[in-house]
């Protein structure tokens, strides 16, 4: 999957309030951090689009994510993220299942 990490990202902070709020406030350091014993193994390119991004909102954040990602194109000219064969825009950032693991992991609680 292309940008798996940018996806992992995403889903990351829609699970975790604390790591949205890291991410919306300072990016840089929520790509430090990771998410838990999870690291993000973004390109070049992906840390440098999330580290610039300024968004209140993450709706905002990955709307930013994803015109990115569509006007990027593989290398050989093709767009990665055209209309399939049914004229249907193909969905960008795909929810694999292993997300779920993010979603059900341990949040240390502080005290």
């Amino acid at each position: 999957m292309k940008h798996k990490a940018l996806n992992q990202l995403l889903c990351a902070a829609t699970v975790n309030a604390r790591f949205r709020e890291t991410l919306l406030c300072d990016p840089a350091q929520a790509i430090a951090m990771g998410y838990f014993d999870h690291t993000f193994a973004l390109t070049p390119e992906e840390r440098e689009l999330v580290v610039g991004i300024r968004a209140q909102r993450l709706e905002d954040f990955a709307a930013e994510v994803y015109h990115w990602i569509s006007g990027s194109s593989n290398g050989d000219g093709c767009d990665d993220y055209k209309k399939n064969g049914d004229g249907h825009q193909r969905d960008v950032l795909p929810v694999p299942d292993y997300f779920a693991d993010l979603h059900h992991a341990r949040v240390p609680v502080h005290a």
